[in-house]
């Protein structure tokens, strides 16, 4: 791998019909079934494609890298936590602290406002998260603990399907 990475990913478009569906269980609507794949595809080019994927375990985030994954490498080592479900910046830190483990590129899919938070904070500028949105951040610390306040991350890229 090239450069170690840290990619953020708000889930894409879910499907709002069944209003007594649990918010948890919301799966993606047909844009955000058209979203995911072209957003996947757009990783792709970059390069370097995530080792690990951290993934909240909402249907429509686990749906979102179900699309990914089955554009890249279906191996790819996915990790599903209940700690990621509209997540704070700082909860998303902490999972990425104790779940990153050894992944030279990391990408965190999760909901607004945590992510959309945390991707600016990590920018320094403000980031328009929607969703299937995705920055991409080079990493310089040496473990992912090390990340906080965007001191050891530079915005590389950023991404969402409306601008592809």
């Amino acid at each position: 791998m090239d450069i170690p990475r840290l990619l953020l990913m708000r889930h894409a478009k879910s499907d709002w019909s069944d209003a007594g569906l649990d918010d948890h269980k919301r799966p993606l609507n047909r844009r955000g079934r058209h979203d995911a794949p072209r957003i996947a595809d757009w990783v792709g080019q970059l390069g370097d494609l995530p080792d690990r994927i951290l993934c909240s375990t909402a249907t429509r985030a686990r749906q979102t890298v179900d699309a990914l994954v089955d554009r890249w490498d279906p191996l790819v080592d996915v990790i599903h936590t209940d700690e990621l479900y509209l997540a704070s910046p700082a909860g998303i830190l902490g999972v990425i602290a104790d779940s990153a483990g050894d992944a030279e590129t990391l990408m965190v899919v999760g909901h607004n406002p945590g992510m959309a938070t945390l991707a600016s904070l990590l920018a320094g500028r403000p980031l328009e998260m929607p969703t299937a949105a995705i920055a991409v951040y080079s990493r310089s610390a040496s473990t992912w603990d090390q990340i906080r306040d965007g001191g050891d991350v530079r915005c590389i890229g950023w991404m969402k399907p409306k601008a592809l």
